[in-house]
């Protein structure tokens, strides 16, 4: 199975721009979701914030360019629920808040970490009843791994996130919650726009920066008892050029420093189980 992941896209209106800036916008962001199509996968999977303040025209301008006809799902991010209410926001994509997916090579669960049009804390925050589902479907497993997708880190876990509104909320006991689960863990998230891979306990914690500092994309894949993330970067000589005029009229967005992490936070192998011959012998 493999999956491809898309950090914070941010896509704007970029309302009151010049004909410079949206011309800048159309090379941006075909580059980028053609890119994105561009890698063959089971399911291709935004990791939140795929518009920058949520509103409708976003929403459809963005999904207009995506591909209907394959597996895509996006986990709402706090910027997603910025202007209109997330039944309005879930009616106008065809998604679901939260999920689960049981496939052969892995249990995929994606959720729902955002407040609602609330401009004035973007930090994490999950509901009682969905931290009941989802506690439930973490018991429910069986020895294949589980991959999570959010759009907030766990507190204290990828970089940036003990940082006041850079994580789901502490109060939650979110790390707590995930490792009463035994076997292989694999948390991916967005928010914090940089590059970062954890490993604590039997979890791997994998967040993805935002495209428009890193143009690039996670490339997830189970294959021979192993789990392997790769950087897949997009190869446009002009790319930057025209996010950085894009970058000045998206209302306080602001470039991170180094935002690619160190070069461990780009890849990552982990072996899931050991791999066995036609006639069951390890070798």
């Amino acid at each position: 199975m493999k999956l491809v992941l898309m950090g914070d896209l941010h896509y704007s209106r970029m309302g009151d721009g010049t004909e410079e800036m949206y011309l800048a916008r159309e090379k941006v962001f075909s580059v980028l979701i053609d890119a994105f199509w561009e890698i063959d996968a089971d399911y291709h999977i935004s990791l939140g914030d795929l518009t920058h303040e949520g509103y409708p025209e976003e929403f459809r301008d963005v999904l207009n360019r995506m591909d209907s006809s394959r597996n895509f799902i996006h986990v709402l991010g706090n910027h997603d629920a910025l202007s209109i209410p997330k039944s309005d926001i879930l009616t106008v994509t065809g998604q679901q808040r939260y999920q689960a997916i049981d496939t052969d090579e892995a249990n995929l669960i994606f959720l729902d970490t955002t407040k609602e049009m609330n401009r004035d804390d973007w930090g994490g925050e999950i509901d009682a009843e969905q931290l009941q589902w989802l506690q439930f479907q973490l018991e429910k497993l069986n020895d294949k791994p589980v991959f999570v997708f959010a759009h907030h880190p766990v507190y204290d876990t990828t970089a940036r996130s003990t940082i006041d509104k850079l994580s789901i909320h502490p109060e939650i006991g979110m790390k707590e919650l995930l490792n009463k689960r035994e076997g292989a863990g694999f948390y991916f998230c967005g928010h914090n726009h940089v590059n970062s891979i954890v490993q604590q306990g039997g979890w791997h914690y994998i967040q993805t920066a935002a495209c428009l500092d890193v143009p690039a994309f996670r490339v997830v894949e189970i294959k021979d008892g192993q789990v392997n993330i790769d950087m897949i970067s997009i190869d446009d000589e002009t790319l930057m050029e025209q996010i950085a005029i894009v970058n000045t009229k998206i209302p306080g967005f602001v470039p991170i420093e180094q935002p690619h992490g160190e070069e461990s936070d780009r890849n990552l192998l982990v072996e899931i189980q050991e791999p066995v011959t036609e006639t069951g012998k390890v070798f």
